[in-house]
């Protein structure tokens, strides 16, 4: 997803070459609702270009099955037909729109951890200023008060 977030790419960037994203056994453009599931992802598609599909957002046109460990997938026709597939796996479909999977696995620990690494140095800094400037003050007020 770049400029839009109601339709994006599934694919594995170690395949793609020039940076660029394209048709292959592992790439599955105009994606609007998906599932991860194990190896698996499964989800709608639909053909149109951007500007077509833009008036009709929810429109999906086939459905897809992508096998990640083998980086291949199969196209299927109808919702029914992509869900007898799923069954066969042993998977139940719960297909949900790109964006809600895409947050839902863009942040990780290692963002968390970033996050933090971030606001904890300045912020310990400020609690340790603000507690060097208070004795200073506190010091300062002792020495001059009369003996």
């Amino acid at each position: 997803m770049i400029d839009t977030t109601d339709q994006g790419w599934v694919y594995n960037p170690k395949t793609q070459s020039d940076g660029g994203v394209g048709d292959q056994d592992d790439a599955v453009g105009g994606v609007k609702i998906v599932q991860v599931s194990g190896r698996y992802v499964l989800g709608g598609s639909d053909s149109r270009p951007i500007s077509q599909s833009v008036n009709n957002p929810k429109q999906v046109d086939s459905y897809f099955l992508l096998d990640t460990q083998l980086g291949k997938h199969a196209n299927f026709p109808s919702y029914d037909a992509l869900r007898a597939n799923a069954q066969e796996l042993g998977i139940v479909l719960n297909l949900q729109p790109i964006a809600d999977v895409y947050g839902k696995y863009r942040f990780t620990w290692f963002e968390v951890f970033a996050g933090l690494l971030t606001c904890l140095p300045p912020l310990l800094g400020a609690v340790l200023l603000v507690r060097w400037v208070t004795r200073v003050r506190r010091a300062r007020r002792i020495s001059r008060s009369p003996a």
